[in-house]
């Protein structure tokens, strides 16, 4: 099971609220970091993560979102 860091309270919606944060606080060029991230909140059960990262990947190209996917997969099985 993927063992990221978890916010404040220790549940998947601190750990989103936490990704909101850092994503407030990157730039354009960070999205595919920011959509990593999302993924990651998503397979922790955050319930607004899949939104999230839909308005994220509107703004996105598809290699884009398919390198964040992929950072995302290496990171939940380097962890598993």
């Amino acid at each position: 099971m993927f063992d990221g860091t978890e916010g404040p309270q220790g549940t998947a919606e601190g750990a989103l609220e936490a990704e909101r944060l850092i994503v407030e606080a990157i730039n354009a060029a960070d999205r595919i970091e920011a959509h990593c991230l999302f993924n990651l909140a998503a397979a922790r059960g955050a319930r607004d993560a899949l939104r999230l990262r839909q308005e994220l990947a509107a703004e996105m190209t598809p290699t884009e979102i398919a390198i964040a996917q992929r950072r995302a997969r290496d990171l939940i099985h380097h962890y598993s």
